[in-house]
C-alpha cells in the first residue's frame, strides 16, 4: 500500500512504496490540471465566475458559515484510476467512507456533487445526490476496504476530449 495512510500507520516503508506514493501524487496533480483546463474551456464565453477549492476546504467553509447565500456550490471529486481496478462486474468502485461523506455533505448543503473518474481515454461522471451506490467491504490483502459501487448504467461515459462540453452542460445547461 502506497498511500498517505501507509505513511501514517507504517513505521517503515520500502523505497518502492515511497516511489509509488509519489507517482500517485504526480498523477493526481496531472489530473487536477486536466480538470481545471476542462472547466476553463467549459465556461468560455459565459459570464460566470468560479472559485475552485479542495472539497475538504469547501466543507469546512460551508459548515462554519451555515451555507453561503448567493453562491452556487458544486462539489467535484477527481479520481485517476486504472480501468481494471476501477470497474468490477459492471460497477465503478470508489472509496466508500469518502463517498458517504460527500453524499452527506451534498444533501446537507443542497448542492450537486460530481464524481469524475479518469480512466485515461474516458471519464466516468455522476452526481452523488441522484445516483444509487451500494456499500460493502471488498478485496483481499491491502486492497480489502470499504467501497461504494455505482452501476455503469448510472454514469455518463465521456471521452476525455469531450469533458469540457459535458461539464458545461452539467453546470450551466448549455
Amino acid at each position: 500500500m502506497a498511500s498517505r495512510t501507509a505513511f501514517v500507520y507504517q513505521d517503515a516503508l520500502s523505497i518502492d512504496d515511497a516511489f509509488t506514493y509519489f507517482k500517485r501524487l504526480m498523477r493526481d496533480a496531472e489530473n487536477r490540471v486536466h480538470f481545471s483546463r476542462a472547466l476553463q474551456k467549459a465556461r468560455k464565453g459565459l459570464d460566470v465566475h468560479m472559485y475552485v477549492t479542495d472539497v475538504d476546504s469547501l466543507i469546512i467553509q460551508y459548515l462554519r458559515k451555515n451555507g453561503v447565500k448567493g453562491f452556487r456550490f458544486t462539489g467535484f471529486e477527481l479520481k485517476n484510476m486504472n480501468p481494471r481496478s476501477a470497474i468490477v462486474n459492471g460497477r465503478v468502485k470508489v472509496n466508500g467512507k469518502q463517498y458517504e461523506g460527500h453524499k452527506w455533505f451534498a444533501e446537507k448543503a443542497g448542492m450537486d456533487f460530481y464524481y469524475l473518474v479518469n480512466l485515461g481515454r474516458e471519464f466516468l461522471v455522476w452526481n452523488v445526490r441522484n445516483t444509487y451506490a451500494d456499500f460493502r467491504w471488498y478485496g483481499e490483502g491491502h486492497a480489502h476496504d470499504y467501497y461504494a459501487f455505482v452501476d455503469l448504467d448510472d454514469v455518463i461515459r465521456v471521452p476525455a476530449q469531450e469533458l469540457p462540453e459535458t461539464l458545461r452542460f452539467l453546470l450551466w445547461g448549455m
